[in-house]
């Protein structure tokens, strides 16, 4: 995300920032009031209502344009601040309820090493899928920007009419109209495949939820998942 604010929309970093916060204000309010729900509804329910504000979260994250809104990125990121906050309570309560007061250390930090690695597994792959998709995107979208397209004639009679008008000789405002023409479609192949990518987070937080079901209920105490959490 901050990559998309700042390179696609242009959003300086103190923009970008705010429109990102609304994920990390969420997860400060809604962790503890998960605390105190797990108690009384238990791991499915939490874990299932926060794969599916997840889910949506991202599934509205999937239909981003180049001229997106601040508001739209930022209600987006409520949600999801939303749904990690029901996720990673339970979840780490569940996952740690039933270790011995002597090895919750070792079983803390085992758990916290496996999800940052596969956490940057993650990363890397979503990085990758990103990376090929844009070229993917652009080859498909270059495809129908021919000179056998109207539009396209026209945008570059126009574009190029504009530069000339600028003071640009005849010979390099059609091979500067010709690389807006290229950014253009460059810019619209990076929205799809970011579209692509978080299309795909969507659908894995989908099929995680009948893993819900696995789930059981535990006893930790209250302080103690309390402290796991704040880890």
């Amino acid at each position: 995300m901050p990559l998309f604010l700042q390179n696609l929309l242009g959003y300086p970093a103190e923009t970008a920032g705010l429109a990102l916060m609304p994920r990390s204000l969420a997860m400060a309010v809604v962790m503890p009031i998960g605390g105190l729900l797990y108690n009384r509804l238990g791991p499915r329910l939490l874990i299932a209502a926060g794969l599916l504000v997840s889910a949506f979260s991202f599934q509205e994250l999937s239909h981003l344009t180049i001229v997106v809104g601040f508001w739209d990125v930022f209600v987006r990121q409520l949600w999801q601040g939303v749904g990690f906050s029901l996720i990673f309570v339970a979840l780490s309560t569940a996952a740690l309820g039933t270790i011995e007061k002597a090895k919750m250390t070792a079983a803390a930090g085992l758990y916290n090493v496996v999800r940052q690695v596969f956490g940057s597994v993650g990363i890397a792959v979503a990085a990758t899928t990103l990376t090929t998709g844009i070229a993917r995107y652009h080859d498909s979208l270059a495809e129908h920007v021919t000179m056998y397209d109207p539009t396209t004639r026209q945008w570059l009679a126009t574009a190029t009419a504009a530069l000339r008008a600028a003071g640009s000789d005849a010979y390099t405002a059609s091979r500067r109209a010709l690389d807006l023409l290229n950014g253009d479609v460059t810019r619209q192949a990076v929205v799809l495949s970011y579209n692509h990518v978080f299309a795909l987070v969507m659908l894995l937080f989908a099929i995680a939820l009948p893993l819900v079901l696995l789930l059981r209920a535990t006893g930790a105490p209250r302080d103690e998942a309390a402290a796991l959490i704040g880890e």
